[in-house]
């Protein structure tokens, strides 16, 4: 199944973006953790692993959706996870100023979703 991961050169408006750290889990396998949802994509290659979260999270919208909890989509990755993710951060605006050496094993990235999303728009009826 392909994903229907927004191009840099779409028209569709972004709505937001999710923060990820990628890594290495082992000499095959790249994971693509999501900060705000601690869900974890994974696939042979760095894309592959976003393309699999992006997937995830396009599910994981939907279901809270479907079952009209917003509060589904309301779970942090560990700590530890955002702060590798601000260690990298900090090393890639450094490579600007100064020669930094990089860490081929991890990578930090967004994935865009779109404004009009349907599975965002839930309709919070009062309990």
């Amino acid at each position: 199944m392909k994903s229907k991961r927004i191009k840099k050169d779409s028209q569709s408006e972004i709505g937001f973006y999710l923060r990820v750290l990628g890594y290495q889990e082992s000499d095959r396998i790249w994971a693509a953790h999501c900060l705000e949802t601690d869900l974890v994509g994974y696939g042979r290659t760095f894309k592959k692993a976003l393309d699999s979260l992006y997937e995830l999270t396009e599910m994981q919208i939907s279901f809270a959706q479907y079952k009209n909890q917003p509060a589904l989509l309301d779970h942090s990755a560990p700590v530890e996870i955002f702060e590798i993710y601000n260690t990298l951060l900090r090393a890639n605006l450094q490579k600007f100023s100064r020669q930094s050496k990089i860490d081929r094993k991890r990578r930090i990235t967004s994935i865009p979703f779109p404004s009009n999303l349907e599975a965002m728009s839930f309709a919070i009826v009062p309990a």
